[in-house]
């Protein structure tokens, strides 16, 4: 069998159930995590298991937060792509969403940017304050401002870093609002029929995916730009492979766009440094 096969969905009344095996690094995985579907609810919207096996005995080894797992994978894998396609001067971040995956980025690109202005963008501001004051309290030297999505232009119109790590279906903002050398990166939908950037920034930028054949089944920012006949499969530049080797060249000019779905392979390598970090 495949060694990264595609993750498996299961329907439920008021979600998803998703299935994610590897054993891409020689040791079986796989990540058990459902989804509601009400963004609103108090409780985490994703929750599940992520176990790990050992390759000989195939017994479970380890067992991690699936969530916790997704969060950390997800960022870093932004940050790999980030490295490539945003400038090293860049200064302005804009994130759309207030849960983990925002808090976890914000703390990331901060890291690794000289960023002096965040902006965070959400649907209901009031269920951002929080986190936005506890980005204030670690990071003394950055402003924050919070905004309404509908107050988002004058923001996105100098942020040279959008990250969008929501649940939203359709496109978050205005291509024309985003920077001609902006550096964007979608982290909050898996599902070929959602998209949270403009299909028209997609199609001006240098795209760059994790893997090309799992983009065009679920990366819906990709494929929602083909379908609009604004590019085509071989408009996507770079999966994440040629980014982490950086053995593509990515153009001076020009916007740049990474899509992130989130893979099998990606849980497996993340929760085998945590488990040897526990085992040391």
């Amino acid at each position: 069998g495949e060694p990264d096969p595609p993750r498996s969905f299961i329907e439920l009344p008021p979600g998803e159930l998703l299935l994610m095996p590897s054993r891409m690094t020689g040791v079986p995985t796989v990540k058990l995590v459902t989804i509601h579907h009400d963004a609103d609810r108090p409780d985490p919207r994703i929750k599940g298991v992520h176990v790990v096996f050992d390759p000989i005995s195939l017994a479970p080894t380890v067992v991690m937060d699936a969530a916790a797992l997704t969060v950390m994978r997800t960022t870093a894998v932004s940050i790999v792509a980030l490295r490539v396609i945003a400038k090293a001067d860049c200064d302005s971040l804009v994130v759309f969403g207030a849960g983990p995956q925002a808090r976890a980025h914000i703390d990331a690109i901060i890291a690794e940017w000289p960023i002096s202005k965040v902006t965070v963008v959400a649907r209901r501001p009031e269920r951002a304050v929080d986190m936005v004051t506890d980005a204030t309290l670690r990071h003394i030297d950055v402003e924050f401002q919070l905004v309404h999505s509908e107050d988002a232009g004058p923001a996105l119109r100098e942020a040279r870093i959008i990250v969008c790590a929501t649940t939203a279906t359709s496109a978050l903002f205005d291509a024309a609002d985003a920077r001609d050398d902006v550096a964007a990166v979608a982290v909050g939908t898996h599902s070929p029929d959602c998209c949270e950037l403009p299909a028209e920034l997609v199609a001006r930028s240098f795209v760059a995916v994790e893997e090309r054949t799992s983009a065009l089944r679920e990366a819906g920012d990709v494929v929602c730009a083909i379908n609009a006949g604004l590019m085509t499969p071989d408009d996507i530049d770079a999966d994440l492979e040629q980014i982490a080797h950086r053995s593509v060249t990515v153009p001076d000019q020009g916007s740049r766009v990474f899509k992130s779905m989130g893979m099998g392979w990606e849980d497996a390598v993340v929760s085998a440094r945590i488990a040897q970090g526990g085992s040391a």
